[in-house]
């Protein structure tokens, strides 16, 4: 069974991703949200394929 981290946790690691990739050159398309938790935010490759980090 895989267990996510605390929400408050995960939060901070995609948060800490996502900077990453915008520099390598993707963009961020949404922050999808459950409730006031960060669930996952979307973003786009420079060849336009979407892909969520989570």
């Amino acid at each position: 069974m895989h267990r996510s981290p605390r929400p408050a946790v995960r939060a901070r690691l995609i948060r800490q991703r996502v900077p990453k990739l915008v520099a390598a050159g993707a963009r961020v398309v949404r922050d999808e949200w459950y409730g006031d938790v960060l669930g996952h935010v979307v973003m786009q490759d420079t060849e336009g394929n979407k892909f969520c980090v989570a």
